[in-house]
């Protein structure tokens, strides 16, 4: 006791507290000043050591010396009447309680203004490093047989002939995605780009390839004039040009003639039986194929614009019913509009599907090798979970086009449904990089990643799909639980918010949007204290199963929320691209997995009946 009398009499114990808080000041003072000066990490370390190093001379120095008005003196030589260690004991208490103060400002300066300002700096240089490393990849893997068909400028008085400049680059794009070993841009990414007027190497770095093709097209009464120029993208390099005076009626054998000169300029031989097989079908009525494009454009978007896609195929159609391949889009988008449908709206899809495969068929009875018509024969099969018959039209694909990325795509949901997972993550992947700005088909990679717990590569899909098309229903909702898979509960929140604004946007109920925020709600707060479950699941009655959708582990509430989605399914392959994930891999031998395989229509091991 009366060695801590000692201490407190001799200023030791303030001393330290002067000295522990000042240096803790100091070094946070010095932790963010000295990287503005890119000081070298060492310095920053020296001050910590030094100071810590300090420490107990600091003491030993408060014991043996005090303060006197002649200056430092040994305590021993100081008489107790003269002593003045009341009064500097003071002082050190208001020098503590300064600095202190000082420290709480310097702390709330800190987390409030320089830390966020460190933060952003920090993003935007870990940005721009990704961005270079992407490029550096990028450009490491790009073949030099590769090439972007950028969208022809209409040059043309009337701006409505748009659709024939957009329709000669379709069919540019179409003709030399036909030539072997040629690598070509799909048209979503290219046309996403559509007068942005970037320069030609930031092209070819954003899409991976080695040459790009620039056009315009004017049009005057039954006059055309194009031009074409060939430009090599890493250096801006014109490698060739042309430009052709035709006249109207003769505009389609133009492009095969455009499509065979671009060939030979990338010196890559055709080995096709002349440029005019590299020409796709088309309507001879220039309305009817204008309608056309449009209608793949809104298609392509999703979301709403589906629906408007479906009215301006039909409106192509009626006025020329031969045209095959607006009888394949028709099929499509009619195929895929289900999942864009608000809930009362359900009731539509049994007659939507008859209308689709109704389409589909139509197109083949015109033109029985029709990429577009078996790649959508395929799809409505897979959603549809006739196996066998989606197999057929994706084979037949398969040998027309290798090299398609809309078939890429939809034969994901087939492998990924029929247990072919690796494979599945394969054409989904190729997918992106046959059309790497194509905002759905990064939705589905992201979707398929997640799954097999690949969570951060996931996010960075579906954050690129999602900045492509921020109002498109599912990019929102995937994105959504692909951050909730990760742990990042701050996105997640930030994310639903907008997933519940696109379902409201969709024509979602109240009720429905407020189930939707209460099950996030109550997601939180598992995943916050995961013994609530339990209690949560039975506040939420008979749907309480639910829940598993969120926290898997809890197997045999997968199993029911699984079985009541098979057993309620119209279209599309969720519960079986569910059913087949990694979550049900030690399962595949429990009686309630073969039973659901069978409902799905598969046999007891799995395979196609």
């Amino acid at each position: 006791m009366n060695f801590i009398n000692e201490l407190k009499r001799r200023n030791v114990i303030r001393m330290a507290g002067l000295y522990l808080v000042g240096a803790w000041l100091l070094t946070q003072v010095s932790a963010t000043v000295l990287p503005l000066f890119h000081a070298p990490e060492w310095l920053t370390q020296s001050v910590v050591i030094i100071l810590a190093i300090g420490f107990i001379p600091a003491m030993i120095f408060a014991w043996i010396f005090e303060l006197t008005p002649d200056g430092l003196k040994r305590d021993a030589e100081v008489e107790p009447e003269h002593s003045i260690a009341p009064q500097t004991a003071r002082r050190m208490e208001r020098l503590i309680i300064a600095l202190f103060a000082l420290a709480l400002i310097f702390f709330g300066i800190d987390k409030f203004v320089l830390a966020p300002k460190r933060e952003a700096a920090l993003v935007a240089s870990t940005s721009q490093t990704v961005k270079a490393q992407t490029i550096a990849s990028t450009k490491a893997a790009i073949s030099d047989k590769s090439i972007a068909v950028m969208p022809f400028v209409n040059m043309s008085s009337d701006k409505e002939q748009e659709y024939f400049s957009d329709g000669m680059t379709e069919e540019i794009l179409n003709a030399l995605a036909n030539v072997p070993n040629l690598a070509v841009t799909a048209r979503t990414s290219v046309f996403s780009l559509k007068g942005q007027n970037k320069d030609v190497r930031e092209i070819g770095k954003l899409l991976g390839v080695a040459y790009v093709l620039e056009g315009s097209v004017r049009k005057a009464g039954d006059e055309v004039r194009i031009t074409a120029q060939l430009i090599r993208a890493d250096n801006g390099f014109h490698l060739w040009s042309e430009t052709y005076d035709r006249k109207l009626e003769n505009v389609f054998d133009l492009q095969a003639e455009l499509a065979g000169a671009i060939a030979k300029a990338l010196e890559l031989p055709l080995g096709l039986g002349g440029d005019a097989a590299l020409v796709s079908e088309r309507s001879t009525d220039p309305q009817a194929y204008a309608l056309y494009l449009q209608a793949r454009s809104a298609y392509r978007a999703r979301g709403d614009s589906v629906k408007k896609s479906i009215e301006l195929y039909r409106a192509a159609l009626k006025r020329d019913p031969k045209f095959a391949p607006a009888w394949a889009g028709l099929a499509s988008s009619l195929a895929v509009l289900p999942f864009y449908l608000a809930e009362n709206e359900k009731h539509l899809i049994p007659q939507l599907m008859m209308e689709a495969e109704t389409a589909g068929k139509k197109a083949l009875t015109l033109s029985p090798d029709l990429l577009s018509a078996h790649i959508a024969l395929g799809g409505l099969y897979t959603n549809q979970w006739r196996w066998a018959l989606a197999e057929q039209h994706f084979k037949k694909a398969l040998t027309l086009n290798p090299t398609d990325p809309e078939f890429y795509f939809a034969y994901t949901d087939w492998l990924s449904s029929t247990g072919r997972f690796d494979e599945a993550l394969q054409a989904a992947q190729k997918a992106v990089e046959l059309d790497p700005l194509a905002p759905m088909y990064k939705n589905l990679y992201g979707y398929l990643l997640n799954y097999v717990g690949r969570n951060e590569e996931a996010i960075a899909q579906l954050e690129a799909g999602y900045a492509l098309a921020p109002t498109v229903l599912y990019l929102s909702r995937n994105l959504t639980i692909a951050y909730f898979s990760a742990g990042k509960i701050d996105d997640t929140k930030r994310t639903a918010e907008n997933f519940f604004k696109a379902l409201e946007a969709n024509g979602e109920s109240a009720d429905s949007i407020a189930a939707a925020k209460h099950f996030y709600e109550v997601i939180y707060l598992i995943a916050e204290d995961p013994s609530l479950y339990d209690s949560q699941r039975k506040a939420l009655g008979e749907n309480g199963s639910i829940l598993a959708q969120a926290f898997p582990t809890h197997i045999d509430d997968l199993f029911i929320v699984v079985g009541k989605m098979i057993d309620t399914h119209t279209t599309g392959v969720d519960p079986v691209v569910l059913l087949r994930s990694p979550y049900f891999d030690e399962y595949r031998k429990d009686p309630r997995y073969i039973r659901l395989l069978n409902k799905a229509g598969f046999d007891d091991e799995g395979n196609i009946r």
